[in-house]
């Protein structure tokens, strides 16, 4: 339960600097309110993620490179944990195509996912939890599995009208999120955390 509040104060705080950045953006990069509220959603969802998997902040940083580097290996152990980080990923294989054409293959969408989560796993060095390859294949498998959903559910996407989203819509989302979560969010979160708890 504190494991989901803490969450909520998360996304709470991260959620007071990306929707104002967002605004912005829309003035100078994006020109429309509907796909600005969609990205803003988008990057409240990469938010929890991040919050989830225990993304580094600025306040927390230490070093520890413990790395499990064989695939499957404990996983049979903790299938609870392995079903949990294919959920956490099936937004995300669920919202890249439909919100960007260039996502529209299975191949692109799958090495996003791949690259996505491989970051969130290198970044667990700075943490004190596990880098862990397990954690990577199962977040891919969420990603294709979002993607099938998404296409089974607009008809090969045929349903979904051309998006004005352009590929850089995305990684402006992807850092300005990451810089969030770590610069930012750690005070207004610890604010939060404490008020909760009382």
């Amino acid at each position: 339960m504190y494991r989901i509040l803490y969450s909520l104060a998360d996304v709470i705080a991260a959620a007071v600097f990306i929707i104002p950045v967002f605004c912005i953006y829309k003035r100078i990069f994006i020109h429309s309110a509907k796909q600005t509220t969609v990205y803003i959603i988008f990057g409240l969802y990469l938010a929890e993620v991040l919050s989830l998997v225990g993304f580094p902040d600025i306040r927390g940083l230490t070093v520890d490179p413990t790395v499990n580097p064989i695939p499957f290996a404990d996983m049979v152990y903790d299938l609870a944990n392995a079903a949990l980080n294919v959920l956490l990923f099936i937004p995300f294989g669920f919202f890249l195509p439909i919100l960007w054409d260039s996502f529209r293959s299975l191949k692109k969408a799958a090495a996003a996912g791949a690259v996505t989560a491989g970051v969130i796993e290198v970044s667990q060095i700075f943490t004190y939890r596990t880098t862990d390859i397990n954690d990577l294949i199962t977040n891919v498998i969420g990603t294709v599995i979002g993607y099938f959903a998404a296409k089974c559910i607009t008809k090969n996407f045929s349903r979904l009208d051309p998006s004005d989203a352009k590929s850089k819509d995305l990684y402006i989302i992807c850092v300005t999120v990451v810089i969030v979560m770590f610069l930012m969010k750690p005070f207004v979160s610890s604010m939060l955390s404490g008020f909760l708890y009382r």
